[in-house]
C-alpha cells in the first residue's frame, strides 16, 4: 500500500510540479508549443504529435530540434513512458549545452523505472553540469532517497530544495504529511531544525 501511495505521489508530483527541465524555445513554431506542453505537464497525444512535428521541421535550428527532443522526453515521462523518454534524451545528448537538463530528465526516467541509484547518479551529473534550477535536483534526489528507504536523507534533500526555492514548500509539506501518515517521519526531521 505504501509503495502505491509513493508511486502515485511521484507521478502526480512529476506532472504537477515541473521539477523537470523543459528547454526553452522562442517563437510561434511547433517547437515553442512543444516546450509549453512539457513545461506545464501535458500528457496528451496531441502534445506528442506537436513535438514530433517540431523535430521533423527542417526550417528550425538544430538547437530547437534538440530542445524539442528533450521536451518530448518530458512529455513521455509525464505519460509514464520512461523508455521512450530515454530514447529522446539519448538522441539530444550530442548537444553539450543541454546536458544538465538531459541528465535531470534522465534521472526522472530512471526514477519511474525504479532505478533509484541510477537516478541519483544522473541527478549528480546534472548538478555537475550546472543546471540552472538546482532546487529540482535536490527535490528529486529526495524522492530517490525516499524510495530507497533513506528517509532522513530524503528529508534533508527536500529541505535543501525548499531553502533554494521556497515555492516548493507545499510539496515539502505534502511529503511530510504522507511520511507521517506512513509512520516514517522522525521528529528529528522537523523543518525548524534544518
Amino acid at each position: 500500500m505504501l509503495k502505491k501511495i509513493i508511486t502515485f505521489s511521484f507521478l502526480f508530483f512529476l506532472s504537477s510540479s515541473n521539477l523537470n527541465a523543459a528547454v526553452t524555445v522562442l517563437g510561434s513554431s511547433d517547437a515553442y508549443i512543444c516546450y509549453k506542453h512539457a513545461k506545464y505537464g501535458s500528457t496528451t497525444q496531441s502534445s506528442v504529435l506537436t513535438c514530433l512535428n517540431a523535430i521533423s521541421d527542417m526550417t528550425i535550428s538544430k538547437k530547437d530540434i534538440d530542445a524539442s527532443r528533450i521536451n518530448l522526453g518530458i512529455i513521455y515521462n509525464n505519460k509514464s513512458k520512461p523508455r521512450m523518454a530515454l530514447e529522446q534524451f539519448e538522441i539530444a545528448f550530442k548537444n553539450k549545452n543541454m546536458r544538465a537538463e538531459i541528465f535531470l530528465n534522465q534521472g526522472n526516467s530512471l526514477l519511474l523505472l525504479k532505478d533509484y541509484k541510477g537516478a541519483l547518479e544522473k541527478y549528480q551529473a546534472s548538478l555537475e553540469n550546472n543546471l540552472e534550477d538546482i532546487s529540482a535536483i535536490y527535490f528529486n534526489k529526495g524522492m530517490a532517497h525516499e524510495y530507497l528507504g533513506n528517509i532522513d536523507q530524503a528529508v534533508s534533500f527536500y529541505k535543501k530544495a525548499v531553502t533554494l526555492n521556497p515555492s516548493l514548500i507545499d510539496y515539502f509539506e505534502n511529503k511530510r504529511r504522507k511520511l507521517k501518515e506512513a509512520g516514517l517521519w522522525n521528529i528529528n526531521n522537523e523543518r525548524e531544525k534544518s
